[in-house]
């Protein structure tokens, strides 16, 4: 009996701790965190704040990416100039990443 609940509880063990799939990102978040933290910077669709000259807007940017998981895992990483600190959690990235290819024309 002992020897079937260790197994049991192996088998849960290991359902439970099994390769998770990444999360999609989420837009809604994502532009949220990007008028939160990226708007002094790029430019955010339906922000009225100044951005510096040569900074490219979140439009540009979905322009030149197809896929989310590699513009997150890619580009929205340190070493990218003056991140917020603390830099994104990997779903925070996804989620910007979500929301600036929701911007493909």
């Amino acid at each position: 009996m002992a020897r079937l609940a260790l197994g049991w509880f192996a088998a849960l063990l290991l359902g439970t701790t099994g390769t998770a799939q990444a999360q999609p990102g989420d837009p809604v978040v994502g532009r949220a965190l990007a008028l939160e933290l990226c708007s002094t910077c790029h430019l955010v669709p339906g922000s009225l704040r100044p951005v510096p000259d040569g900074v490219p807007s979140f439009t540009a940017i979905a322009r030149s990416w197809a896929d989310p998981q590699a513009l997150a895992d890619r580009m929205i990483v340190p070493p990218h100039p003056a991140m917020p600190p603390p830099p994104l959690t990997n779903q925070q990235r996804r989620d910007l990443a979500a929301w600036i290819l929701s911007l493909r024309e």
